[in-house]
């Protein structure tokens, strides 16, 4: 380690020389010798609890260079918590009806990205309203009739679309920001379709085909709807066709309704693809270690 900081002790406790030790080897972050900045880093982590609490000091540094590395190792803290967080996801009996492991894996996943993404509860109490209005409208109706109540209510009241979102930019991924923004691509806007719905009562199911998203309500005959474009609904045979016209000969594997699990991998894919576009590396690592917790609990 280098000679500028203490050696840390086996065991270490908040002893005011050692937090004092800590603080010192926090404020060298900033220094300009990346030897010193790796030694530093290995002392403050070795700290535990007392490292946080010096990297929290070190991030309101007067010094740019201190205060930034010094946020940079309390993000990464902050991510490790949700990485735990979203490993301990119960989806094992998530069915078609349930949104809540759904609804919070998502908003983990955005924490991995944001620091300051808002809560699941912020999350469900903005769609919970919009299911309750359609919940009163749907009683009764027949099944094609509550698809296109949910599509006209989505797209055509609040104004929830696809048209100029693209994938490679995270406003448009990222479940919070598409609720706030209206604007997503097809697998964050299918995810508010299926939230919605299956709050207002429906079971429904997404279907991940290999080039878009779509949304399918079961009933005695199923009802395809693709909320990208404006909600409207499509038939399986306009899927098989437009499958087999990109060369996909074993169409009626993508046109299989997805497990919540399988669903939340295409939303991790599509926010990795656009943390790499933006170099947010740290984020992309992330999310494929969330990918890989997904793929260990299956």
């Amino acid at each position: 380690m280098n000679e500028h900081l203490p050696q840390p002790e086996n065991a270490p406790r908040k002893t005011p020389a050692r937090l004092a030790a800590v603080d010192s080897a926090a404020q060298l972050l900033g220094d300009d010798s990346p030897s010193v900045v790796a030694a530093a880093r290995e002392f403050v982590l070795s700290a535990g609890a007392a490292g946080r609490e010096a990297l929290q000091r070190a991030s309101e540094s007067g010094d740019v260079a201190t205060r930034m590395r010094a946020r940079a190792m309390l993000r990464g803290f902050e991510v490790e918590q949700w990485l735990q967080r979203f490993a301990s996801l119960d989806l094992a009996d998530a069915g078609w009806r349930s949104s809540e492991p759904l609804l919070a894996g998502a908003v983990f996943a955005s924490h991995m990205v944001r620091t300051f993404a808002p809560d699941a509860n912020e999350l469900r109490q903005k769609l919970w309203r919009e299911a309750e209005v359609l919940r009163a409208r749907f009683d009764g109706r027949s099944l094609n009739l509550c698809a296109r109540m949910l599509s006209e209510h989505l797209n055509e009241s609040l104004g929830y679309r696809g048209g100029e979102a693209s994938k490679l930019d995270l406003e448009h991924v990222l479940l919070d920001r598409v609720v706030d923004n209206r604007i997503g691509v097809p697998v964050t806007l299918s995810m508010i379709y299926l939230l919605v719905a299956r709050w207002a009562g429906l079971t429904v199911s997404g279907v991940g085909m290999p080039t878009h998203f779509l949304v399918r309500l079961h009933g005695v005959r199923p009802v395809l709807v693709d909320p990208y474009y404006g909600g409207r609904t499509v038939t399986k045979a306009d899927c098989i066709r437009h499958l087999k016209s990109l060369g996909y000969d074993q169409v009626l594997e993508h046109m299989r309704d997805l497990s919540d699990r399988e669903v939340l991998a295409h939303y991790l894919r599509a926010l990795q693809q656009a943390a790499g576009h933006r170099g947010r590396h740290d984020a992309k690592r992330s999310l494929g270690e969330a990918l890989s917790q997904l793929g260990a609990n299956g």
